[in-house]
């Protein structure tokens, strides 16, 4: 039909091309309810896949660390026996040394000890205090050596300075007088020290000097011994040697606990590698098997979907091409629509237009 006879047609054309517009929505309609099927599909399906998957991972991991937990477990028990047993032997190690010291440093401490007994007896004999056979005694009165010296400028920053300072801030004195209150304590911190110093130097150093350099001969004789004492225990500590300390039963259990140790290690890899050789592809095709049914249906369902959907689309796309083809082409674009085929009815039917082309033009003349 061309298209003066189209236009020439009378309201049953309108009505049919209202009736395909109508067919268009329905189809289109159904279009949309089958992509929005297809979509929950999918989604349906990728999370049942990574429910899946979340479920393959997080049991293998499972598994894999209680297998290696139950090792772990035994070699940690096995390891604290190891280092228990280290312990004790160094303990063992430690009696043993502080015995070999004992036994080659006994000699020279039980002359140590005799002579203390006889500057016991020298200090008795003089009638001289136990003072005079101490470090600070010696270091004030007659010095020697490195510590006896800082012995003697301690006493004398002591009475010097420290003395006088702490009695200058713990007496109330005006400030007018600070200065001359500092130096009388000065001075009388010194006359006072001076004065036991002469005193307790006339008692003993001056009066039984030959009682005091004996008592420092057999100090130095005390120290002489002290310093080969160190010297052995220096050598015994270092002395590599552990035989004579009766340690062979601890090595041959800190042996066998390390060889048991090493044991479970070796068993520990076995059992990881027989885990992922073979349990592992065990339990996914266990876990696959469970969600295979039902991912098998959604799938099915999503390919029936898929397949209507193409169809609704094509359907949508066929009543398109009728429309352009026996519809725009002759009202155009903007008149093949719902609304205006009705208006243009009504004008035909109620309004007295004969013909499509008389309606349309009175259509065109009222919008």
């Amino acid at each position: 039909m061309d298209n003066e006879n189209l236009l020439a047609s009378n309201v049953d054309y309108l009505k049919d091309g209202l009736s395909v517009l109508g067919e268009l929505q329905r189809a289109r309609e159904n279009r949309e309810q089958l992509e929005e099927s297809l979509k929950n599909l999918e989604r349906e399906i990728a999370g049942e896949e990574k429910a899946r998957h979340d479920e393959i991972e997080i049991t293998l991991k499972k598994r894999r660390e209680e297998i290696s937990a139950s090792f772990d477990r035994e070699i940690r028990n096995d390891q604290d026996k190891v280092r228990k047993v280290r312990a004790d032997r160094e303990k063992a190690k430690d009696k043993g040394v502080a015995g070999r010291i004992d036994t080659e440093t006994a000699d020279l401490r039980e002359e140590n000890r005799k002579t203390q007994e006889e500057i016991k007896a020298v200090l008795k004999e003089n009638h001289l205090p136990r003072f005079c056979n101490t470090k600070i005694y010696f270091g004030i009165f007659s010095p020697r050596g490195i510590t006896e010296y800082l012995i003697f400028a301690l006493t004398f920053i002591v009475a010097a300075m420290l003395l006088p300072l702490l009695i200058f801030n713990i007496l109330p004195l005006p400030l007018p007088s600070a200065a001359y209150a500092m130096l009388t304590i000065c001075f009388l911190c010194y006359l006072l020290f001076f004065l036991c110093y002469q005193f307790v130097a006339r008692r003993t150093r001056m009066n039984k000097w030959q009682a005091i350099r004996q008592v420092q001969a057999l100090r130095d004789k005390i120290r002489a011994n002290n310093r080969k004492i160190k010297a052995v225990k220096n050598v015994i500590l270092k002395d590599k040697n552990e035989q004579g300390y009766n340690l062979e039963k601890y090595d041959e259990e800190i042996q066998s606990l390390e060889a048991e140790v090493k044991r479970s290690m070796d068993e520990k890899k076995e059992a990881l590698t027989a885990f992922e050789e073979t349990t592992r592809a065990m339990l996914m095709e266990e876990i696959n098997g469970r969600y295979q049914e039902k991912l098998t249906a959604l799938t099915d369902r999503r390919n029936e979907t898929d397949k209507s959907l193409k169809e609704a689309d094509g359907l949508v796309k066929d009543i398109n091409k009728h429309i352009t083809a026996n519809y725009e082409a002759f009202l155009g674009k903007d008149y093949v629509t719902e609304r205006a085929l009705q208006d243009m009815i009504v004008l035909m039917e109620e309004k007295g237009a004969s013909t499509v082309a008389e309606a349309l033009a009175l259509y065109k003349a009222e919008h």
